[in-house]
């Protein structure tokens, strides 16, 4: 499960439930409050009017003025009223044992009634009709008790029921995001992204689109563009091979020819600047293919002892300066690597020439090769002046120019064979290559 969907999703559980809970308790609040009758001020609650009718009574002075529609009798004890104030004219003067115990609780002639016992009689305040209603509820004791339980059942269910709820809408929520983050993911790696445009994300999902959209238009014209640079590429390469070819060909046959040594030297001249030019048409095409780590097109078992003595070989017989001294130390006689011959032989030979290129008073130069940790170890190394470091925190881009493109080139042929390089200056420069040795 993707982890930033997962934490939206607890995050949205979480915060429904704690929502639902929070409403559940101030609904239980308000129903509290809607459930009280506030209608009454204190002024007009029956049991205070009858407490001061009482003490007004007992005092012998006047009870005060009752409100609206209120009327108050007082009975004797043997069922007579002695005593009334605004009584209404349908009100008996006499009542029986049971007229008293009805009225206690319910009304007199449908006037709500309210009774407060005193030694000299029964106070009876009642109200205007149909201004009260009244209803019997009885609890037994062990209700009352066990309610604060019964409370937090009822909350327990109701938080797991908003919990439930939240799960399952988050579940949808969770679906819809999933898409939206594999969707970026695949935007992310430049994948054709399709996603409904409805729902919540809509907007985001048509973005996305769009912008998948722009990004096909701009990759394909960006493989349109490099495969007619490299068609131009190969174009020019064959069109200059030919004429070249015929160059080295006479420059070679003058060279051994029964010339002059004046003419001869400028034959091998020739010969010498022809082949730099055929090495750097090599370097363009491999550059062309290798720019955006392409993977070697041609593998098969290569030995390195004998492609590195060939390209040793190749370089000397060029015509290799005194100046300049080539030792050899392979112990690993049986190494064998999968890849390409000929890629590999030119990131041996850009490493001498470099050697050779960058030291023009001569310099010594060591090539190494054994088995390390089941890799195959090519360690070349001189005692010239070294590499600038702005040379090698760049190693691994190809320049714009042709000058200077044999170290990252060397660098990227290893690359793309799973090796590794590491380049860096000790008196002199040197440079230790690793192959998955087979």
């Amino acid at each position: 499960m993707n982890k930033t969907a997962f934490k939206i999703f607890g995050i949205f559980v979480f915060s429904a439930g704690f929502i639902a809970t929070l409403l559940l308790i101030i609904n239980f609040i308000g129903f509290a409050i809607l459930g009280s009758d506030t209608g009454y001020d204190s002024e007009n609650k029956p049991r205070y009017i009858l407490s001061n009718i009482s003490e007004s009574l007992e005092s012998g002075t006047a009870p005060e003025a009752l409100p609206e529609g209120y009327w108050c009798i007082l009975i004797n004890g043997n069922g007579d009223v002695v005593w009334d104030m605004d009584k209404p004219e349908d009100i008996p003067v006499k009542y029986t044992i049971n007229d008293i115990a009805a009225m206690t609780r319910w009304f007199i002639n449908d006037y709500p009634v309210y009774v407060r016992t005193e030694d000299y009689g029964l106070l009876v305040l009642g109200k205007p009709k149909y201004s009260v209603g009244k209803y019997e509820i009885e609890y037994s004791m062990d209700w009352f008790h066990t309610l604060p339980q019964r409370i937090l059942y009822v909350l327990a269910l109701n938080l797991c029921l908003a919990a439930a709820l939240a799960f399952i809408l988050g579940i949808k929520l969770y679906k819809r995001l999933k898409k939206l983050m594999n969707g970026i993911s695949d935007l992310k790696q430049e994948k054709e992204v399709k996603l409904k445009e409805k729902g919540i994300f809509k907007e985001i999902c048509r973005n996305l689109n769009q912008t998948s959209q722009v990004i096909e238009r701009k990759n394909a014209a960006l493989c349109e563009r490099d495969n007619a640079r490299s068609n131009w590429i190969a174009g020019i390469s064959h069109d200059i091979r030919t004429p070249l070819s015929v160059i080295t060909g006479y420059s070679e046959a003058l060279s051994s020819g029964g010339l002059s040594n004046g003419n001869r030297k400028k034959a091998e001249v020739i010969l010498s600047n022809s082949i730099k030019i055929k090495r750097l048409i090599e370097d363009l095409n491999l550059i062309s293919s290798m720019e955006y780590d392409m993977q070697p097109s041609r593998k098969n078992p290569v030995k390195i002892c004998p492609l590195i003595r060939g390209v040793v070989t190749e370089i000397m017989n060029n015509g290799l300066s005194e100046k300049f001294s080539v030792e050899l130390e392979l112990r690993a006689e049986k190494a064998v690597v999968l890849g390409d011959e000929v890629l590999l032989e030119r990131a041996v030979f850009n490493l001498i020439n470099n050697a050779v290129s960058h030291n023009e008073n001569g310099c010594n130069i060591y090539i190494q090769e054994d088995i390390c940790e089941n890799n195959a170890r090519i360690i070349i190394s001189d005692n010239g002046r070294g590499v600038p470091d702005s040379v090698l925190d760049n190693i691994a881009e190809i320049p714009k120019t042709a000058h200077g493109i044999g170290l990252p080139m060397a660098y990227r042929i290893i690359k793309v064979h799973g090796g590794s390089f590491d380049a860096y200056n000790d008196n002199g420069f040197k440079v230790v290559m690793t192959l998955p040795a087979q």
